[in-house]
């Protein structure tokens, strides 16, 4: 009886899971891990674990069936057990089943010995404890989903609740209750607005990360506590997501830096990640220095002790079987740079670089110009790349000599650099030769990827030179006044000030020159050669039609076109030709992402072709359509690309089926609402888009649309709205628009005299359409919100004169 309603409870309790009300929801999650704290299934040391019931139901069913009963009798055990599953899906019956269960044992236990006979019940009992132990747990699995999405609430409370819940199901052995505990580190990004609240998300999923990941066994020794410790924080690595990966990283730097991760720890990770035997699985080799490499983002130390190991590792042998292994080895190299940034455009502070000769350069260099043919190449030489131009001297020269080896290694023609320095003033005309030369796609490929990184790398390192050049004129500045001021006072401040602004911009000038002429046009670039190089191979994608090539020399053309605004200018409309003719998902895709890189640089040369970014949100294919809109939201909210009369699409995708991209489109309107107006100027426009035209949308659809944006409109804009909208019914036979017009009037709150005055002005307008039994519909329920006299005065009064 007990466990029957017990059952019973658990999945009401589930089902307020989804109440409306916070209060309710925060309640039941309390309610079920309460649930679970005090289950009855305890014979198995209180596990929930459903792969261990399912192991040993099947165990005891086996032994069930090998105990041979009269062939009377399992004729009958059948029906009883028929009559059972009957008896599972109703109500009412829980009395029943024990009484049943006993009166079949006692008949079967008169057609065998005693000794059979008693075990034969034993097995029976167990078969209906394991049945009602996986029900239970089969319930905590289905509400999973549910607490996931409570993750994400804006009740702190609630979201405090529910990362406990994950925690108590983690202890006992839920194993869908580490999804949850996956989600949970993406609250680290919690805004810290001062409330009590919002550090308690925080603070609390620290602690749960501590608890789970962290703390000691009391029964285990201090050697094995450590090593479960470092098994558990590897274990955070398998088959995660880039941004899993990322709020770890904040997660465990945060830990870091408040010294919750013990020194033991990080030494076996270290000892983890140096094991020199080749047995020692890759995954748990490569999770080591994931976790090394997260926490040295707020110790340094963490791997600045370690440079030669991660040389030998990650850089030698290993690192060259398990590319992957060399790719996190590079970022964790990157943690060597101190600092972070003191502000936009400024250095981070002294910052120790090293010689170009050093042997980290070394071996960064044989491991990208070493031949391979796996496609992890290229994201091994992206953080190569990163980790040169952050911590060597003179990133450039390393760059360079490196982009010389793998040009002489393609071009068998010209090996030497003489050759290679001859080639750069060559013209576009005479590149195709030399590129057609070359028999190995890939190798070109990696050649372009290595060059249009170099490129977007170079631009980085430049605007660092600046940001130091202006502040060491500065710190030059600061002294002249000081000494000045001992002697002169007044005139001669003002004249230093000015003085100082112009060696600034004679600064930022001489950069500006060196990066739009000299890095793509200069007779002593290496990337001369490389500019006309890409553009040839991307417009001539049937000559070189391989996926790849195509792919990487698509991703330099953008990277080059940051560089230079003459060349982007030139290169710009064969970019959209490719955004818009290119049948591959991830050529569009990176070209969508790039063309946001290029609105931070040349904003006026992406605004007058924002046509062709709006047309990607009816891509085909999700992942474009989802950078596409990413990419929108940010150039829109941040001001570089101005509103203009396109945001329809953008609507559209409210009612987008995938889940993510509704979600995404709701949040830019919901950040754009906070704008001056922004929602409310632009209402005309997504009406017209959305009701009439080709791009016009289901009927239903435009419905649950305004509803949202309607949401966001201000009662101060009622008055004019309503005026505009009135007008859409002039000289217009459109059933359709008619309804939809008169949807979004019964969506204003119509609070005042003066907007339901001008909707019965404008009675004109729409009188002769009201037989229309929606619309009529429509102004029923604007008339119904209406409950001041002073209103159904006015209505009186212009119906009747």
């Amino acid at each position: 009886k007990f466990p029957k309603r017990r059952q019973k409870l658990v999945e009401l309790t589930i089902g307020r899971l989804e109440d409306k009300s916070s209060h309710v929801r925060a309640n039941a999650i309390k309610v079920l891990a309460k649930f679970i704290e005090t289950h009855p299934f305890v014979m198995d040391g209180g596990e929930l674990s459903m792969s261990l019931f399912e192991s040993k139901y099947q165990a005891i069913t086996e032994r069930l069936e090998a105990i041979a009963l009269p062939e009377g009798m399992m004729n009958a055990k059948k029906k009883d057990g028929d009559d059972d599953d009957d008896e599972d899906g109703m109500e009412g019956e829980g009395d029943a089943a024990p009484v049943e269960v006993d009166m079949v044992a006692e008949t079967e236990s008169r057609l065998l010995d005693p000794e059979t006979a008693n075990e034969y019940m034993k097995l029976q009992l167990l078969q209906r404890y394991y049945i009602d132990a996986m029900r239970f747990a089969r319930h905590i699995d289905e509400a999973i989903p549910v607490l996931c999405q409570l993750l994400a609430s804006t009740n702190k409370t609630e979201v405090v609740d529910t990362m406990e819940f994950f925690v108590t199901a983690h202890y006992y052995k839920i194993a869908s209750a580490q999804e949850g505990i996956r989600r949970m580190v993406h609250l680290i990004w919690s805004k810290d607005t001062g409330s009590e609240e919002n550090k308690g998300v925080r603070g609390r999923l620290i602690d749960c990360y501590k608890n789970l990941y962290l703390s000691p066994i009391p029964a285990l020794s201090a050697k094995d506590n450590v090593n479960l410790m470092a098994r558990k924080l590897i274990s955070l690595t398998f088959n995660t997501t880039l941004a899993e990966l990322t709020s770890l990283e904040q997660l465990l730097a945060t830990m870091m830096s408040e010294d919750l991760v013990p020194y033991e720890v990080i030494r076996k990770l270290w000892s983890v990640y140096s094991y020199k035997q080749s047995n020692m699985p890759a995954p748990q080799r490569r999770g080591a220095i994931i976790i090394l490499g997260m926490l040295a983002v707020a110790k340094k130390e963490v791997v600045a002790d370690h440079v030669d190991i991660l040389l030998k590792i990650g850089l030698g042998q290993f690192g060259r079987d398990d590319l992957s292994l060399a790719k996190y080895t590079c970022i964790a190299l990157q943690r060597l740079l101190d600092g972070k940034r003191k502000g936009k455009g400024r250095p981070r502070g002294k910052q120790v670089r090293f010689p170009k000769d050093h042997a980290i350069f070394r071996r960064l260099k044989e491991l990208i110009e070493a031949p391979c043919s796996s496609t992890e190449w290229f994201s091994v030489a992206e953080q190569a790349i990163n980790a040169i131009y952050l911590l060597s001297e003179h990133p450039d020269e390393i760059c360079t000599g490196m982009l010389r080896t793998k040009t002489a290694s393609i071009f068998k023609s010209s090996t030497s650099d003489e050759a290679i320095d001859e080639d750069v003033a060559t013209d576009q005309e005479e590149t195709k030769p030399m590129i057609e030369c070359t028999t190995s796609p890939y190798e070109l490929s990696q050649l372009m990827f290595l060059a249009g990184h170099v490129a977007i790398k170079q631009i980085v390192h430049l605007e660092l030179i600046e940001a130091e050049l202006k502040r060491r004129k500065n710190d030059e500045a600061d002294k002249k006044k000081a000494l000045e001021k001992e002697k002169k006072a007044g005139q001669g401040d003002d004249e230093l000030e000015q003085v100082t602004g112009t060696a600034e911009d004679d600064v930022a000038d001489s950069i500006a020159q060196v990066r739009e002429r000299e890095l793509l046009y200069g007779r002593q670039s290496l990337l001369t050669i490389f500019g006309p190089m890409a553009a040839y191979i991307c417009a001539n994608n049937k000559s070189f039609s391989n996926v790849t090539l195509q792919t990487a020399a698509t991703v330099a053309l953008t990277k080059f076109m940051c560089v230079s605004a003459e060349y982007c200018e030139r290169h710009l409309p064969l970019l959209l030709t490719i955004l818009e003719k290119s049948q591959e998902p991830v050529i569009r895709s990176n070209i969508m992402i790039a063309l946001g890189d290029i609105a931070v640089c040349f904003n006026h040369l992406i605004e007058q072709n924002i046509s062709f970014l709006y047309k990607r949100l009816t891509d085909p294919d999700l992942a474009v359509k989802k950078n596409t809109l990413m990419v929108l939201t940010h150039l829109i909210l941040n001001g570089m690309v101005k509103v203009k009369g396109q945001l329809g699409e953008m609507a559209k995708c409210i009612e987008d089926p995938d889940q993510r991209i509704s979600d995404l489109s709701k949040l830019f309107f919901t950040e754009l609402a906070t704008k001056d107006n922004a929602v409310y100027n632009n209402l005309p426009d997504i009406i017209s888009h959305l009701s009439v035209g080709a791009n016009a949308v289901e009927e239903a659809q435009f419905v649950r649309i305004m509803k949202f944006l309607f949401e966001f409109i201000k009662d101060k804009h009622a008055d004019n709205i309503v005026e505009k909208l009135c007008l859409r019914f002039k000289n217009n036979d459109d059933p359709r628009q008619w309804r939809d017009t008169g949807f979004c009037l019964s969506q204003l709150p119509f609070k005042t005299e003066r907007s339901l005055k001008k909707l019965l002005d404008a009675m004109p307008l729409y009188e002769d359409k009201l037989f229309e039994d929606t619309l009529f519909k429509y102004f029923t329920d604007i008339i119904q919100k209406v409950s001041c006299s002073a209103c159904d005065a006015i209505i009186v009064a212009c119906l009747y004169g």
